[in-house]
Order: C-alpha cells, then sequence, then structure tokens
C-alpha cells in the first residue's frame, strides 16, 4: 500500500491490531509501537498467510515506518525512513546482514532484543519533531498534487467530448442528408 493511501489513525491501529492478532507476543509489539505514535500519524496493518504481521505508519510523509513482526511476537524486519536533517536518512533493522542499512561505526545496530525500545524511541522523537504546521503542508502539497491532476482529467475530458460532439455533429448531417436523399427517392417512384 502506497503511503498516501494509508489513513488510518492510531486508535483505528489498535482496533486492527487486535483483530490481526495471531498471537499475545505480536499484539503486545505493535501496541507499543502504535501507542508510543503521538501526532497525526497515519497507517495501515495487514497481515501475511505466515502468521506476520506487519505495521506501516507514516508522518506527514516526513517519517515513515514499516514493521515485521511474526507470530511469536518476535520483529524480524524494522525500515524506518527519516528526513536527512532530522535523524539518519535509512535505517534498517534485520537479522539478515544485506538488508540491514543505516548503521555505522559511529553508531552500531542494536541488538534484536532493543528493537522494540529503539524503535518505540524513534516513533516518540519523530513525534515530537512534526508540528501541525509540517502536517498541514504536506497535506497541502498532497491536495495540490490532486487538483492539478483532476484539472487535467477535465481538460482532457472536456476535449474528448469537443471532439466528440464534432463527430456527432457531422454525423447528424450525414443523417439528414441521407433522410433528404431517401425521400427524394421515394417521391420519384
Amino acid at each position: 500500500m502506497h503511503w498516501d493511501q494509508m489513513t488510518a489513525t492510531p486508535d483505528e491501529l489498535h482496533e486492527h491490531a487486535t483483530r490481526v492478532r495471531r498471537a499475545v507476543g505480536q499484539l503486545g509489539v505493535l501496541e507499543s509501537i502504535i501507542t508510543a505514535a503521538d501526532g497525526p500519524w497515519l497507517g495501515a496493518m495487514d497481515a501475511d498467510g505466515r502468521g506476520a504481521a506487519e505495521l506501516k505508519m507514516h508522518l506527514a510523509g516526513r517519517y515513515r515506518l514499516t514493521v515485521v513482526v511474526t507470530s511469536a511476537g518476535k520483529i524480524s524486519l524494522v525500515q524506518m525512513n527519516a528526513p536527512a536533517a532530522g535523524q539518519a536518512g535509512e535505517r534498517v533493522l534485520s537479522s539478515k546482514p544485506s538488508i540491514r542499512r543505516g548503521w555505522d561505526d559511529t553508531e552500531e545496530m542494536p541488538k534484536q532484543p532493543e528493537w522494540l525500545d529503539y524503535v518505540v524511541a524513534w516513533v516518540r522523537t519523530a513525534s515530537e519533531d512534526v508540528d501541525r504546521r509540517a502536517v498541514i503542508e504536506w497535506r497541502l502539497t498532497g491536495a495540490d498534487l490532486k487538483l492539478a491532476a483532476m484539472n487535467d482529467t477535465i481538460d482532457s475530458m472536456r476535449a474528448s467530448l469537443v471532439e466528440r460532439e464534432q463527430l456527432r455533429d457531422e454525423l447528424a448531417a450525414e443523417v439528414v442528408d441521407l433522410r433528404t436523399e431517401l425521400d427524394a427517392l421515394g417521391a420519384r417512384e
């Protein structure tokens, strides 16, 4: 699901977490992260066929978080995206070394038992970094893009309608000519 299509508020995500729950441990992990999300976070939650739950949330498009939790309540993957000025740009927590990103000698990747605490702290920090003005600016940018796309659609529909009207007028003139010719042939007979 694309970030712009996520509409669930943290309260709605709490309700969804209860329905998605496969195990008590999984619910606890998801609830901890959702509870830390203060402010206008939006998100979506899904479960795959193997029992893993995936939580995706974003805050005004600036901060994005994806967390995959196994049915046993173990975090298997965390992807955190932040503006480069605020926190490190992209960080990925994973047990697979090839997937890990954003960690270097200055800040080592936390060990797996500390992942939940790290993610909760990251979400709290992000919540403090984004104010109402940033949210409105982000929503305005999205609304401007949608409005421009809608205007383009309407303009192309108008152009198509004008073209169809011209075709209709030509066809109507042809029908009049054919009726006139048919009437003229009927009058001769």
